[in-house]
Formats: structure tokens, sequence, C-alpha cells
């Protein structure tokens, strides 16, 4: 690939972690749905709109709503942590968005199996 153009190695290392954060967090959120229920293919419908409203949903209810409300949808929208960060731009806030969102679903995984467990 870099004999067809100049390739700058933060973008592509940016760009690979960033995907590596989101994986892990998408992976986060499907384990978590998986220990709320016991059918398998609900738990992926629950996983895969919880994704699509933190790609998609919020990113759009962030840019039309105004003010506060406005700004923190627009925070737990994904594609503006993965957009900053496939620009190759490295920032902790972003790093830390996709690295608190998968510790958030693995702890909230471990107390419902925990919970159930002891049920």
């Amino acid at each position: 690939v870099s004999t067809m153009g100049n390739l700058d190695a933060g973008e592509v290392f940016s760009g690979y972690l960033a995907l590596l954060l989101f994986s892990s967090m998408m992976i986060g959120i499907g384990l978590f749905t998986s220990s709320i229920g016991n059918n398998q293919i609900v738990s992926y419908l629950l996983a895969l709109f919880i994704g699509i409203f933190f790609q998609i949903i919020f990113g759009m209810l962030g840019q039309s709503l105004p003010g506060i409300p406005g700004h923190v949808l627009d925070y737990l929208s994904t594609s503006t942590h993965f957009e900053s960060m496939t620009r190759g731009v490295l920032d902790t806030r972003d790093i830390l968005f996709f690295a608190g969102i998968s510790f958030l679903m693995l702890v909230f995984s471990e107390s419902m199996l925990i919970r159930k467990r002891f049920a």
C-alpha cells in the first residue's frame, strides 16, 4: 500500500487503536446483553440496537439538540470519538470514552452473573 502513496504511521496506528477500542466496547456491550438474558438472538439484537444508538442515534440527536443536552448526546456518540482517532488525533478523552464504556459493561456483566448465581 505504501508504494501507492505516503502512509502516515501515526494515522495508521491511531486508526488501528480506534478499531481495537471500538471493538472492545462492542464486545463489552455484547457480554452485558448476554448476561441479561438466556436467549442468544435476543441478546444479539439488544447489543445491535445499543450499538446503533451509540453510533448513529446519539450523533444525530446531538447535532439537532441545542445546548447541554446536545453536547452530552454528541459526546456519547461513538462516531465523534472514532473519527477523531482515525484522523491521527490521539486524545485521552476518546481513549477514556471507549475504555470506560468497555469497563462499565464488564462490571455490569459481572454483577448480573453474580446476581444470577445467588438468585
